[in-house]
């Protein structure tokens, strides 16, 4: 179950890291719907990243490179502007 879990956190991550790039993207291209999306699904990905890291048996280790991650891209995730 922890190997499981453990690579959970890191697709997580990865998908994370991946919608990040989309939006980029996106914004580049001009295309809204694009961006809507990508930061609702940026937006839960976060959300479900920090639910399982709070109440996953992990190491103090872990846990503390993962609270960074999600500041990071909880941060990014705030700078980032959908156009009106």
């Amino acid at each position: 179950m922890q190997d499981t879990l453990h690579q959970d956190i890191i697709d997580l991550e990865n998908n994370i890291l991946r919608i990040e790039d989309n939006i980029v993207e996106f914004l580049r291209l001009n295309y809204d719907e694009g961006i809507k999306k990508s930061l609702h699904r940026l937006e839960s990905d976060l959300k479900y990243l920090s639910i399982i890291a709070n109440g996953a048996p992990i190491d103090k280790n872990e846990d503390r490179r993962i609270m960074d991650f999600l500041r990071t891209h909880y941060n990014y995730f705030q700078k980032l502007s959908v156009p009106a």
